[in-house]
């Protein structure tokens, strides 16, 4: 598993930045070293051949002054048993090998590059005389070993006047060792290698002892982080809060934090907006009930006894009618408020809608004919039950049956229908009232809207029965729908969940369907 938490990735990173270092720090050391080898090599050495050829000048040259091609081994071997380190050579101007020792072993190359030979020639003449060392270090070709260059002292031939060839030193033939060689002959590199690794162990622990300090902070914050996300709604069973990485469970905190203030903040505007609208609501709708009713109580206080037996009960009668609306009005206004904050939350359970529709329609049958209209419920009684709040549907359909008896004539009928339509179940309320314009069908919900729909419905005392029956559908996860003909009549539409075709309702089946009711709703 990757490391997640910051202590342990900020101790990672610095075991990498270590080891990197280490690499680093080792294999500049090796090169640092080998050419620093060379160049004392070469600066102790470089007037070696300079003096060779002043020693034995008349071995290295005939009588004529010309290079000897031959009688010269004797000498090159003697000058390899004296010194076995260096490989000597004997070059014309051109660099063609004239002479050299046969027990070296066979030559790779009959001719050197004299180019770095001219270039040590010339700072041998322009160094320091006295040590003898040349301002830099010059490679040049081993003739035994093509491809691979050496340092070398050269010197030519004669060493003073007019050269005829150059007498050739290559200072070392020995292989550049392996990396592993050098650690295991090298005492140094052996002793400088434990060095550092007894110092990569003090730092990397001292490390970590400081990155866990310093995050110790930082880990206290991200346990309250955790716990607050652990408050939240998802009652922290997201796999997030399982990681290490503080950073990022700090950002999604954050977020989270964000989140919350904004729906709280939400669902502060969203009720103030809802208790203005109630306070508007209120001074509106019962303005018309309360100035009635204080018209006919300062009637019969102006009047006293000039009022008839038969008039006093008239206006205490009327009166009583207006208190009456007055409380209804009232007590639809707290509930219109309450549904459209999202405060009432339904109490789904599984019931038989269609028991609960003949139930209302056998309440409402005394007030129908007593207008003269016909009310009648049209359902299968196969259908099944469904997944909703009873006391709200129970509200729901009180209002629609007696909105639709308020604008049926005498002589018209009101029908409820219930039918099941892919996995749920159509409730429609049926009348062959006056209908509504369809100027007026988008704002039937709207309490503001004034139309000659609306002041009917006000004038009886109705009201906001449509805008409360709107909100719970919408809180049932449907919506209400209106179709509507002018004098042909209106049908008014919502749809419920239906229950499984089981005996017993499970505890997921009830949390399936609220979480998909409430996510219509929102």
């Amino acid at each position: 598993m990757k490391p997640r938490a910051l202590h342990t990735r900020l101790a990672a990173a610095l075991l990498l930045l270590l080891v990197l270092v280490g690499a680093v720090n080792l294999y500049s050391t090796l090169v640092t070293t080998d050419l620093y080898v060379q160049e004392v090599i070469q600066g102790t050495n470089s007037d070696l051949a300079l003096n060779i050829a002043r020693m034995k000048s008349d071995q290295l040259l005939t009588a004529d002054g010309r290079i000897p091609s031959d009688g010269i081994d004797q000498l090159f071997h003697w000058m390899m048993v004296v010194n076995p380190g260096p490989r000597f050579y004997l070059l014309a101007l051109d660099g063609e090998i004239v002479a050299y020792d046969p027990s070296a072993g066979e030559l790779g190359r009959n001719r050197v590059d004299v180019e770095p030979i001219r270039r040590f020639l010339e700072q041998l003449d322009g160094g320091d005389l006295a040590s003898g060392r040349p301002a830099m270090t010059i490679l040049g070709e081993d003739p035994h070993e093509p491809g691979s260059r050496r340092v070398f002292s050269a010197a030519p031939i004669p060493p003073d006047g007019r050269p005829v060839g150059y007498l050739y030193i290559v200072l070392s033939s020995q292989h550049v060792e392996s990396v592993a060689d050098r650690l295991r002959d090298s005492y140094i590199l052996r002793l400088s290698t434990r060095n550092f690794l007894a110092y990569f162990g003090v730092v990397l622990l001292s490390g970590l002892m400081v990155f866990g300090f310093l995050t110790r902070p930082l880990r206290r914050l991200v346990s309250r982080m955790k716990e607050f996300l652990q408050s939240g709604d998802d009652g922290g069973r997201d796999a997030d809060l399982e990681v290490g990485d503080e950073v990022r469970l700090l950002a999604r905190t954050f977020d989270e934090m964000t989140q919350r203030i904004e729906r709280q903040m939400s669902d502060i505007e969203r009720m103030s907006g809802a208790h203005r609208e109630l306070i508007a609501n209120v001074s509106h709708d019962l303005r018309t009930p309360i100035a009635s009713l204080q018209g006919y109580l300062e009637t019969l206080v102006l009047k006293g006894a000039a009022v008839t037996d038969a008039e006093r009960e008239e206006y205490l009668q009327i009166s009583l009618r207006q208190s009456q609306r007055l409380g209804r009005l009232v007590e639809e206004l707290f509930e219109l408020t309450k549904l459209e904050a999202k405060e009432v939350k339904p109490c789904l359970e599984r019931f038989r809608i269609a028991e609960l529709v003949q139930d209302n329609v056998q309440r409402f049958q005394l007030q129908a004919a007593s207008k003269g209209v016909r009310l009648a419920a049209d359902f299968d009684p196969g259908l099944p039950p469904v997944f909703a709040d009873i006391g709200l549907m129970e509200r729901a359909l009180e209002n629609l049956i007696e909105n639709a008896l308020r604008f049926t004539p005498e002589g018209g009928s009101v029908t409820v229908e219930l039918r099941e339509e892919l996995h749920r179940l159509a409730v429609r309320v049926v009348d062959t009232g006056c209908g509504i314009p369809a100027e007026d069908l988008p704002h039937i919900f709207d309490r503001h809207y004034r139309s000659r729909f609306n002041n009917a419905a006000s004038t009886t005392g109705a009201g906001l029965g449509l805008a409360i029956t709107r909100q719970i559908a919408e809180l049932h996860g449907s919506e209400l729908e209106v179709e509507s003909n002018v004098g042909a009549g209106t049908v008014f539409s919502f749809s419920l969940t239906v229950a499984p075709r089981t005996h017993e309702l499970t505890l997921a089946d009830v949390a399936r369907a609220t979480a998909s009711q409430r996510a219509a709703a929102l």
